[in-house]
């Protein structure tokens, strides 16, 4: 599936809803499910299918008041945000004898739910694509093999005689020199079935598929002409890792009021005209086909009594010479025009993931927060944000609430947890990632590795504030002003030996 810039298939949809007068509520709502449409994320139709084959889904959307709706791993819906957005719609209804009603349902009182208000339930096969079964197929086939690995290997060590046997022999291919292997948590993505960052589409073309054959399945990202952050002008980005300068002069500072607007000045808005929306995945290198880029990297087998397997079963991921894929989580923010922010997030959830599995997108303060603004705050401040990543760490850490929370503040993690004041918005991005994330004791001694991205906007009468930050190798995204005529897209990646990418934008009031 290819889809074009001038598709409105991303912010575009959302901003036509935004300049017709809907809320941005209903903007959100409108983006992500022109995204849980497309096969090619991981939200909605195609989705990641669970371990008995079943489709589960989650989805959030909050409003900015931080009022929110939730459904968590519901089945038989093909638009889970629009079951969130109706779920929100009806907790802001009294019921008769002061019962609560709902902002959040699982399962099968979520579907129930949606069955009751007139929203359309499907079969799953209908909510099932072609790739997401043959990935299903795919993991199914590895999880076999481990598990008679593992009964091969208990069956060894119960037999007295086996002490006495020479190791058991397993071809492997030999490490080749300037091959630098990925990460930690890439080589899990890269593995199997961990975290949302995990591949939605690993690359595992079929014997006797040729190179054009193999062209014509790829499938594009966000758009097809998505471009580097490099090309583009109006993002300002920056790197670190233990090789890079701390240098964060060159991105927007919201708390001084101004920055240097430079090439986006042809981007300033009136206020009554002041919509903006961003929409965003994050994923892992390892799922995007990156231009210009050649990689060949083994395939890391599922962890068993033995990482290595016969070199006939052994796999390649190819990185080739061709477009991105987003294969992940989706999230977008968006801002009406009467001011008001509005945030959400899908997704299908991990791979053979066990039935009733809630991921990150259906948590509020995880996946997706709103810090509203204070009735007597001059500068009429609030601040939205969505993640993606490992959904496990995400919930240890409240990663939304946290990273809005900072962004709201001004303060980022300081010595013994204490809160430091800074005005400088980039350094407070890379430091959520860096300590309150990854610096967190429950992510630092977790089974797993954790990866995490971040995108948030940050509204206040001085103009809105578009920042990203991530550990994973890529991360897609896209935003539109109200005086913009098309969206501006972002492919970001990390550069080899840094640990953190971000960027920023800032869309003018004035």
């Amino acid at each position: 599936m290819r889809m074009s810039i001038s598709e409105p298939a991303l912010p575009e949809m959302g901003m036509r809803f935004l300049k017709a007068g809907a809320s941005a509520t209903e903007a959100v709502e409108a983006s992500l499910r022109v995204l849980e449409d497309k096969e090619i994320t991981n939200a909605g139709y195609g989705s990641n299918l669970s371990i008995d084959g079943t489709v589960e889904c989650d989805a959030t959307i909050v409003d900015h008041l931080g009022r929110s709706g939730a459904c968590g791993a519901v089945t038989n819906i093909r638009n889970p945000i629009s079951l969130a957005k109706l779920i929100f719609d009806g907790s802001k209804r009294p019921l008769s004898l002061r019962r609560v009603p709902p902002n959040a349902l699982v399962g099968e009182g979520a579907k129930i739910y949606a069955e009751e208000h007139g929203m359309a339930t499907f079969a799953n096969d209908y909510l099932v694509s072609k790739n997401s079964r043959d990935r299903f197929l795919r993991w199914q086939d590895d999880l076999l093999r481990a598990e008679a690995k593992a009964k091969e290997a208990s069956s060894v060590q119960k037999t007295p005689a086996a002490m006495h046997c020479a190791p058991c022999q397993y071809d492997t291919i030999p490490a080749k020199p300037n091959i630098s292997f990925p990460r930690d948590h890439a080589a899990a993505i890269m593995s199997g079935t961990w975290n949302e960052g995990q591949p939605n589409s690993p690359y595992l073309p079929p014997p006797g598929i040729d190179d054009a054959q193999q062209a014509e399945l790829t499938t594009l990202g966000i758009t097809q002409n998505s471009w580097n952050h490099a090309r583009n002008p109006s993002w300002k980005t920056s790197y670190h890792g233990t090789n890079s300068s701390k240098k964060h002069g060159n991105l927007p500072r919201s708390n001084q009021g101004h920055v240097n607007d430079g090439e986006n000045d042809d981007l300033a808005v009136r206020p009554k005209e002041s919509n903006a929306i961003g929409v965003g995945s994050v994923n892992d290198e390892s799922t995007w086909q990156q231009p210009r880029r050649r990689r060949k990297a083994q395939k890391r087998p599922l962890d068993g009594p033995d990482n290595s397997e016969d070199t006939s079963t052994k796999r390649q991921h190819v990185v080739e010479e061709d477009g991105d894929c987003v294969t992940d989580t989706i999230g977008a923010i968006a801002i009406d025009e009467e001011g008001l922010i509005a945030a959400g997030s899908s997704s299908g959830g991990i791979g053979m993931k066990h039935r009733g599995r809630l991921g990150p997108a259906a948590l509020v303060g995880v996946g997706t927060a709103v810090v509203p603004c204070q009735p007597d705050d001059e500068d009429a401040v609030s601040v939205a944000a969505v993640t993606s990543g490992t959904g496990e760490h995400m919930a240890t850490t409240m990663a939304s609430q946290r990273c809005a929370e900072r962004l709201y503040n001004g303060t980022r993690k300081g010595p013994a947890g204490t809160d430091i004041h800074d005005y400088d918005e980039n350094a407070i991005m890379e430091s959520f990632i860096a300590n309150d994330f990854m610096g967190h004791p429950g992510v630092c001694n977790g089974p797993s590795a954790g990866a995490i991205g971040i995108m948030a906007v940050k509204k206040t009468r001085a103009g809105y504030y578009l920042h990203f930050a991530h550990n994973t190798d890529s991360f897609a995204l896209a935003s539109m002003g109200g005086k913009d005529p098309t969206p501006t897209c972002v492919m970001s990646r990390l550069p080899e030996g840094s640990k953190i990418a971000q960027g920023s934008r800032k869309i003018s009031t004035k």
